[in-house]
């Protein structure tokens, strides 16, 4: 194990992991605001609604980062995901000039394939929460082989570039980014991305299906509201608020 010393945060390597986010979750009470926990392998990855996140081949970012809001009540827990997802899409359009899209909530996709999740989990301590693990899973060096595994159409950097990443390196850029805008969108949540967000959100305007549990509807997508919200319109043309759920298509 590694610990490297940060500006704003300070990373902690680990050679093997179960899952960042279940480590980050299990020693929440020692582990500081801003420590990221980088797995170069993880035995039991996984993503929303427990999904399987394959991840057990290094040279890809299995990270989860720490986070101690010092007031709760005013930050913006429900919209993390997405500030992470806008600042994935502008790291990847900024360092590689490829055209990244998010999926709502927070899926980013490449040429319809995702090359990254993103799950958010809390820890609580007397009915509270005492700190946040914000998991991203990245595929980086992902080959083609290891892609058809995948029981979605997926990708990576290295099949989308036919070059091989220092996984480390990107992880510090990457983190560099998310804290550059971190107060801002601490201050001000999902307005301080909103722009953005929606210019990424390839779906707007478009028939799509929502799955939740284990229902399927049909809806428009319309809009995305102040709060992150999903505005769509249902097969009745009643318009609706979508709050959870999973797009299909």
């Amino acid at each position: 194990m590694i610990n490297c010393n940060m500006s704003k945060y300070s990373i902690v390597v680990l050679d093997e992991v179960f899952s960042t986010n279940g480590y980050a979750l299990e020693n929440m009470p020692f582990l500081e605001d801003g420590t990221v926990i980088f797995a170069l392998n993880q035995t039991s990855g996984r993503g929303r609604y427990n999904r399987k996140w394959i991840s057990d081949n290094s040279g890809n970012i299995y990270m989860s980062l720490v986070i101690k809001p010092t007031n709760l009540n005013n930050y913006p827990i429900t919209n993390l995901t997405q500030y992470l997802s806008v600042i994935i899409c502008e790291f990847l359009q900024s360092e590689f000039s490829l055209n990244p899209q998010i999926k709502w909530p927070n899926d980013i996709l490449i040429n319809g394939a995702k090359i990254s999740g993103i799950l958010a989990e809390s820890s609580y301590k007397n009915n509270k929460i005492e700190g946040i693990a914000l998991g991203l899973g990245l595929n980086v060096n992902m080959t083609e082989e290891t892609i058809h595994q995948i029981d979605q159409k997926a990708t990576s950097l290295h099949v989308l570039l036919n070059k091989k990443f220092d996984s480390e390196l990107l992880l510090r850029k990457l983190m560099d980014k998310f804290y550059q805008n971190y107060e801002e969108f601490v201050r001000y949540g999902f307005k301080s991305i909103k722009e953005t967000y929606i210019k990424k959100c390839g779906f707007l305007g478009k028939k799509i299906i929502i799955k939740e549990n284990e229902s399927q509807k049909k809806y428009i997508a319309k809009a995305i509201d102040d709060e992150g919200l999903l505005i769509a319109i249902d097969e009745f043309n009643n318009e609706c608020k979508i709050i959870t759920g999973d797009v299909l298509c």
